[in-house]
């Protein structure tokens, strides 16, 4: 999945980016801040991602059931991929299927070869890529590219090539 960081929503102290991609499916980004609060277990994960669901419940107009795969990642936040499986029969049935992903490789992705670390930097139709934990000014990048994770980034890591 790609995700840009342009612009975020405040709900309350949280920082939020999301984008909606059709009837069923959103993207939601939180950002690191929101970490803070949250242990790395997989039973608090899922806690607080439900719990900042149901804060999101009336501004998105979730109802049905929704499978929620969560991407984690330290130093940058929680990536939340939501899609609905099925239709609630009364409007206010909200149930959430939530398979968390903490082992994931991150990847941050510009057209802009010079604004990434010298070492382990790969290329692939206009675009390079590096593993966040190798970018040190991570904020100062921000804008100049996007985050790739799951299928999107294993299916072009075999394509590349190294710079």
């Amino acid at each position: 999945m790609l995700f840009r960081l342009f612009s975020y929503i405040t709900l309350g102290e949280d920082n939020l980016k999301i984008e909606r991609l059709g009837e069923q499916k959103y993207l939601i980004f939180v950002n690191s801040s929101y970490l803070s609060n949250i242990e790395c277990d997989k039973d608090k994960i899922i806690e607080s991602v439900k719990k900042l669901l149901l804060k999101l419940r009336y501004r998105l107009s979730l109802q049905g059931f929704y499978k929620v795969k969560v991407y984690l990642h330290s130093k940058v936040g929680i990536f939340l991929e939501l899609i609905q499986l099925n239709v609630a029969d009364y409007n206010y049935t909200l149930d959430f299927r939530i398979l968390v992903y903490l082992d994931e490789k991150l990847y941050f992705r510009t057209k802009d070869y010079f604004i990434l670390p010298g070492h382990d930097i790969y290329y692939l139709d206009d675009f390079y890529y590096c593993n966040v934990d190798n970018i040190s000014n991570l904020l100062e990048v921000i804008e100049f590219g996007d985050f790739i994770y799951g299928k999107e980034l294993y299916s072009i890591m075999f394509k590349w090539k190294k710079c």
